[in-house]
């Protein structure tokens, strides 16, 4: 009856019926919710555009400057001075859209129209608070508002310039001084956002003045309206329990998510788009929210969400130039760049190699088949993103003996995963025997020494959320420290000393223990299977270690055996083909004998320590002496190294140019 049909009506209709073109749809990754989506960002646009200009018509009717209608307000030069009136910009059309927040509007007229002259909004920093605040200018500029705020100005006052070089007793001098301004005026409405830093001027100690008692007071005294803003912990530290705190009512300001956040940057995208003449697909909205709260967890929703939509729509413009269309994997290109993880959709290179990933990583690993197996594995389910999304990527114990390439595989994960070996945040467990330690991984108490620096784990994890978190010789770290693993374990998330939370849903967690050795060394010897190895490890040896329900929290527990002649042989040839490549880049080539090979092998070789050996005595038969031709220049570019049975190295010298 009110309007006509139109093409998008049919695609919802179609959406959710049966039938060829449904099938049509399903094949090309279009549901439902897509299609209400892509509706309600159509549907948005339009509102907008006619709210703005009923708003614009209407505001075009209040007075000019700080005028009311009865002509009774008065010039406030003091209260412009520390402040910024948000009415006048919302009708001058300068104040960004605000959707999808009914609920807190609602709420804010309802506290308004009860009789309560100010409310608080309470949520962390970029779920919206700001945008709550401006959306309601808009109304008032339009007087699309209860009684008690029609007819004035919402005014937002600096708190950095009120406070800005000024000791206490200036700021309320200044605080104080607005505040009758706003008194003989009458028709304003004060807003102060970050509402704590003007409890004790931001708890300024002994010598600090209240400026929240200040505004109390004159809420009491002279009918003040006010409008703050502060995060939870904030108003939980500063205000809940003050004056202030009493005098306004709370009202929580939760982090939008979903489709909720989507129609909120859908809105947004408009102004992005009239600014960076780039111009936003679905799918890259859709992918603005998704992928911003699955990597960018120091931030909340819509904030960061619109943050990488600016960043995508600045790189579309000035990489390809304006007028060009932003798509998904424009948004994951930025997401990547930030976290060094893939974002983008699996391309056919990518996943032959995901397919081939073992290949790949005994390049590097010599055995232990079915700990590369296990690990593969779990790095391919999570490529494609078949995993708990509230715990970490994978979580594995190692065990078996030293050198057998228990950390040499968390290396090859931290690379193949992470792209840099060096993304690894490595802690020595045996670091952690006594409780006392516990402070140590999440950070000293406050107030306490050593306080300010944070904690070895949680700091790390919480400045670089995409790494691979290596637990060497956990089997002697103090049960309260393992207890401390089993939340990270299963819900991917740690409190530190600061009560911050920090997010380890982004990390591989890989712990390797000794525990066991003699037991795995006598089972091999014996002939045993690894499952059975496994099997009664877990029912004997490890029971007086760990308990079950932590070992249980592990993805995968496994056994490295002790390496064979064979495997070190192998072994010695990956590290002198290290040495090859460091030659190649100064144009020298090494070429080693079948007998230098094997003489090294069996040289590098310990019961005790495997193959950990082996790196000094390369380093010492053939690093050493490779070093001392290079520096005598009896070894140059085009020459060629071989080393042979005994350390001989001979030069052949290239034939002359």
């Amino acid at each position: 009856r009110r309007r006509p049909l139109r093409t998008l009506d049919l695609l919802l209709a179609i959406s959710v019926g049966e039938g060829v073109v449904r099938e049509i749809l399903d094949d090309l990754g279009i549901d439902h919710r897509k299609v209400v989506n892509v509706a309600t960002w159509v549907r948005v646009r339009e509102e907008l555009r006619d709210r703005y200009r009923k708003y614009r018509s209407r505001s075009a009717l209040r007075p000019k400057g700080g005028m009311n209608r009865a002509m009774t307000a008065i010039a406030t030069p003091i209260l412009d001075a520390f402040g910024e009136d948000l009415t006048a910009l919302a009708g001058a059309g300068y104040v960004g859209p605000t959707v999808d927040r009914a609920r807190e509007f609602r709420e804010i007229m309802r506290i308004f129209e009860s009789g309560r002259r100010g409310v608080v909004l309470v949520g962390e920093a970029g779920v919206g608070k700001t945008a709550i605040i401006e959306g309601l200018a808009e109304r008032m500029a339009a007087e699309d508002v209860p009684e008690i705020l029609q007819d004035k100005r919402l005014v937002r006052i600096s708190v950095a310039r009120l406070t800005s070089g000024a000791a206490p007793a200036v700021a309320q001098e200044r605080l104080l001084a607005a505040l009758m301004e706003v008194a003989r005026s009458r028709n304003i409405v004060l807003v102060v956002e970050q509402l704590e830093h003007l409890v004790g001027v931001a708890a300024g100690g002994a010598a600090a003045i209240d400026l929240g008692d200040v505004l109390a007071t004159e809420m009491q005294r002279s009918g003040l309206v006010l409008v703050g803003a502060t995060t939870s912990e904030a108003y939980r530290q500063f205000i809940e329990r003050s004056s202030l705190g009493t005098a306004l009512e709370r009202i929580p300001i939760g982090e939008p998510e979903g489709d909720d956040a989507i129609q909120i940057i859908e809105a947004r995208s408009i102004l992005v788009e009239a600014q960076q003449k780039a111009f936003f697909s679905y799918a890259a909205l859709e992918a603005c929210v998704q992928l911003s709260g699955r990597y960018l967890h120091d931030r909340y929703l819509p904030e960061k969400a619109i943050n990488l939509m600016e960043e995508v729509a600045t790189m579309v413009r000035t990489s390809r130039g304006p007028g060009k269309i932003v798509t998904r994997e424009d948004v994951a290109t930025i997401i990547e760049e930030k976290t060094g993880v893939k974002a983008s959709e699996v391309t056919e290179d990518e996943a032959q190699k995901l397919l081939h990933l073992e290949e790949r990583m005994h390049g590097r690993v010599i055995g232990q088949d079915e700990a590369v197996k296990m690990i593969a594995s779990a790095l391919r389910r999570a490529r494609v993103e078949l995993r708990e999304g509230k715990r970490p990527i994978a979580t594995f114990l190692f065990l078996g003996p030293t050198g057998v390439g228990k950390t040499e595989l968390a290396k090859t994960v931290s690379e193949a995963y992470f792209g840099q070996e060096e993304a690894m945040v490595r802690l020595d467990m045996s670091e952690y025997q006594d409780a006392s330690s516990i402070s140590r991984l999440i950070g000293a108490a406050p107030g306490y020494s050593g306080s300010e620096s944070g904690g070895q784990l949680t700091e790390a994890v919480r400045r670089k959320p995409f790494t691979l978190v290596l637990l060497d010789e956990l089997e002697k770290a103090h049960a309260d420290i393992l207890n401390l693993f089993l939340q990270v374990f299963e819900d991917g998330r740690l409190t530190d000393s600061a009560g911050r939370t920090v997010d380890f849903t982004n990390t591989i967690i890989i712990a390797t223990s000794n525990a066991g050795t003699p037991y795995i060394q006598a089972a091999v010897r014996q002939g045993q299977t690894v499952a059975a190895m496994k099997q009664a490890l877990m029912e004997t040896e490890l029971k007086g270690i760990f308990r079950p329900e932590f070992l249980n929290r592990f993805d995968g527990v496994i056994v490295f055996t002790p390496l064979t002649q064979e495997q070190v042989l192998a072994i010695a040839k990956l590290m002198l083909a290290k040495v090859g490549k460091q030659l190649e880049g100064k144009g020298i080539t090494l070429r080693v004998t079948d007998a230098a090979v094997a003489e090294l092998a069996v040289a590098g070789f310990d019961p005790q320590f495997g193959a950990r050996p082996l790196r000094r005595v390369i380093q010492e038969r053939v690093q050493d002496a490779l070093a001392t031709f290079l520096l005598t220049s009896k070894l140059g570019r085009r020459d060629t190294a071989v080393l042979d049975a005994g350390g001989v190295i001979t030069i052949e010298k290239a034939a002359a140019l």
